[in-house]
């Protein structure tokens, strides 16, 4: 009987847990309104933050799983930075862009196996030059799928050339996804229709 009732809650858990991705949120960093024009859709720093967050909770809920790629907070206090954090919803896994003070600790890259596919996530796009950026990771050869932040605007997709390969890269920056974090399921989806076009 126990047994039953435990499996049935992890075949719950299972059901409702969905992953998502997200990146740049800048939050605190005031001239990235006139960077990235996110002015009108945010009137000044603080309608920024507060909506960024808002957006976030709106599809994220304390069971999904995000990966946020880097440059979350632009802040070097460490208390202001763990407050942030605490905002979000989800189990968030950061990994650390170059605007990012307060995540000393975190890894700047993480490889995992969604939706059966290899997927290499980092803040920088794979094409960025190490000396550029010190701390680039030479992408394995396996890799399906590339997922990045760091150009906010610019493009949403492209292609890496390795070894004779062409693999996927998504921006999952939250400029080009309409400021929310992004599901595995829409990005799937994008990799069958970034696909299509090659084959077509």
């Amino acid at each position: 009987m126990v047994q039953s009732l435990k499996k049935r809650i992890r075949l719950r858990y299972t059901i409702t847990m969905a992953i998502y991705f997200t990146a740049d949120l800048h939050l605190h960093h005031s001239n990235i309104l006139r960077y990235c024009h996110r002015y009108p859709f945010f009137k000044n720093i603080e309608d920024m933050d507060k909506g960024l967050i808002a957006n976030w909770n709106s599809v994220v809920s304390n069971a999904d799983k995000v990966y946020h790629l880097g440059d979350f907070c632009f802040t070097k206090d460490i208390y202001d930075y763990s407050t942030m954090m605490h905002k979000v919803s989800g189990q968030v896994t950061f990994l650390r862009g170059n605007h990012d003070k307060g995540l000393q600790q975190a890894n700047y890259y993480i490889c995992r196996k969604i939706e059966g596919m290899k997927i290499f996530m980092r803040h920088w796009p794979p094409w960025d030059h190490p000396l550029m950026h010190r701390h680039s990771f030479k992408i394995p050869d396996d890799i399906d799928l590339i997922l990045c932040g760091h150009v906010h605007h610019k493009w949403k997709y492209r292609v890496h050339k390795s070894n004779g390969r062409k693999i996927p890269v998504i921006n999952i920056g939250t400029d080009v996804w309409e400021y929310k974090p992004v599901s595995s399921d829409m990005i799937m989806e994008e990799v069958e229709r970034m696909v299509k076009l090659k084959h077509g």
